[in-house]
């Protein structure tokens, strides 16, 4: 069976990171995020088309073939179809949305019915499926998810069950964007206020709280303004800056220095970390599992991670790939290859993290995306081309790494990345350039178990380092060989990477081999507001825009900055 999983709409202004995922029997064999192809980021307002139009070229499949299509959000028109299923807050199926979604390939699909899911369901489907646990707690909490905020599941056998859902009001995702707005940080900038708020020293405010034993939330007392559960998402947004100016330092949004922000961005962050911790103990009260899965936006927040995946209870916390909205496309299809054909299986304990996802790229299209753009480059051996880029790296040189097919979401894994060494802060300072990066925020290490080991750091935890998902603690005496990759407060949002014969394994084999330390600092490839780079093209273009990058590495092409 050939199915899609879809997210995003052009008709509807506030629908973002448009994405599609192809399922064939059972099996995830691409997904695409629609911003990579429109090279707008997020895909505001876009539909995932173009996404879809990708993968199927690239997979050989036409859209005839298409036999089941689920949609991530709950959109459904009224007078859809609604079958009795054992699907959690329903499904409903129509094709009354087909050409709206898909306005130029709607014709061709083999089937024109689209299964719309609970939007939070589907960031549940996605941990679920795309981990090895056939019986696992998934917390679920984001900005806004159909009727709710948070949602706490238990899946055993791929039957899900709703154990609780929380109020729109009481969004913690919502709750961490206006704190990145009122910080001039701008709403999309949470991992912004996740790097300041280690500059600030916390008070003892935490804006809101959540009682375990009778899942009730609480403003903290001292709060003024006009929080008063806000049903829309504009008016709790804007409630929720009233409240900051009246209860904050500083008392107003327009100060012109972000550190004076940091105390409060302490507090913010400090807010969702206990939220965290108690809405998981909630979730394991429920239901007594030993495996706790994270999806949805707030899933990215790695420190809030750490301190679940440290002091929750639970013997295992995994995320995924995507957590953020884009990710939900792999819950899609899997609940609809489960509605329209048979139940998916979890993922082989002893597989891969399923991480690269992208079309496939082969040599003849790098050529001829080198010949187009009149570039010059060496065809090198692999442990040659490890060689030069080693070398690079070493003289505090900025690498742009460009390998076989793209991770999806928004993480550079290993990829699509840019490089350099953590030993010198100088070399820091180019990337920031590249990047358009303000000089506070840190940076993140790509590291093999031997990099971790020769850091003192925290060890890896499977399901979360693999994907950039958790704050790992450095030791003190040896954070100054890896200086300009740990932040203030001796922490790095550490990626955990598998040494291998080829690929990024490899190359971080090589950097240790030659320096003592397997790891780097891995940032995505991309400039300043686009999307991380897709094609062999548009790398090529990144470099000649971008002076501060001196090598490319491009398949098996080595191209130099001359």
């Amino acid at each position: 069976m050939i199915v899609l999983g879809l997210v995003g709409r052009p008709d509807v202004r506030l629908c973002h990171d448009a994405a599609a995922c192809l399922v064939i029997d059972g099996k995830v064999v691409g997904a695409l995020e629609q911003e990579r192809i429109s090279r707008r980021r997020h895909a505001k307002g876009e539909g995932p088309e173009g996404a879809v139009r990708a993968l199927l070229d690239a997979f050989g499949v036409h859209p005839s073939e298409i036999q089941a299509i689920g949609y991530a959000w709950a959109d459904a028109p009224e007078g859809a179809l609604a079958p009795e299923t054992g699907i959690p807050c329903g499904v409903r199926v129509t094709d009354r949305l087909t050409e709206t979604i898909l306005p130029t390939l709607a014709g061709e699909l083999g089937t024109r019915d689209i299964a719309f899911f609970d939007h939070h369901l589907c960031h549940a489907a996605q941990a679920y499926y795309l981990n090895p646990h056939p019986t696992a707690d998934v917390l679920v909490a984001d900005g806004w998810g159909g009727d709710g905020s948070t949602s706490l599941f238990h899946v055993a056998d791929g039957c899900f069950r709703l154990l609780e859902r929380y109020d729109r009001t009481w969004s913690l995702g919502m709750f961490y964007g206006a704190a990145s707005a009122y910080a001039r940080l701008g709403t999309w900038g949470a991992g912004k206020l996740m790097g300041l708020s280690s500059y600030g020293r916390t008070s003892d405010l935490r804006y809101f709280s959540f009682d375990p034993a009778d899942a009730s939330f609480r403003l903290d007392r001292r709060l003024r303004g006009s929080l008063t559960g806000g049903r829309n998402w504009d008016r709790l947004g804007r409630q929720w800056l009233d409240t900051f100016e009246a209860s904050s330092f500083p008392y107003t949004p327009d100060s012109a220095n972000v550190f004076d922000y940091a105390p409060f961005a302490a507090d913010v962050q400090a807010t969702v970390e206990q939220l965290g911790l108690d809405i998981t103990a909630r979730l394991r009260r429920l239901s007594g599992e030993d495996t706790l899965l994270l999806s949805g936006g707030v899933a990215l927040n790695a420190p809030m991670n750490r301190r679940i995946a440290l002091e929750s209870g639970y013997a295992r916390v995994c995320g995924t790939v995507a957590p953020n909205d884009g990710g939900t496309v792999f819950g899609a299809a899997m609940l609809a290859e489960a509605l329209f054909g048979k139940a998916p299986e979890v993922l082989p304990a002893d597989g891969p993290p399923p991480i690269f996802l992208g079309p496939p790229v082969d040599t003849a299209s790098i050529e001829s995306a080198l010949a187009a753009r009149g570039v010059t480059a060496r065809a090198l051996d692999p442990e040659r081309l490890r060689a030069e880029t080693v070398r690079a790296l070493a003289q505090g040189q900025v690498v742009a790494w460009f390998d076989g097919r793209n991770e999806f979401g928004p993480r550079a894994l290993g990829a699509r990345s840019l490089l350099a060494s953590p030993r010198h802060r100088t070399t820091l300072d180019k990337l920031n350039r590249v990047k358009g990066r303000e000089a506070w925020r840190p940076a993140a290490l790509s590291l093999t178990a031997d990099g971790f080991r020769r850091l003192g750091m925290e060890a890896p935890v499977a399901g979360l380092s693999d994907y950039m998902l958790c704050m790992h603690k450095v030791d003190e005496e040896r954070s100054t060989e890896a200086v300009a990759g740990v932040h203030v407060d001796r922490t790095t949002r550490g990626q955990y990477v598998a040494a291998a014969d080829d690929g990024f394994g490899a190359l971080l084999t090589a950097v240790g081999e030659d320096s003592g330390l397997a790891g780097v600092i891995n940032t995505s490839l991309n400039t300043k507001g686009d999307p991380m780079v897709l094609g062999p093209e548009q790398a090529i273009d990144l470099m000649a825009e971008c002076p501060d990058v001196d090598l490319l590495v491009l398949g098996p092409y080595l191209v130099r900055r001359s």
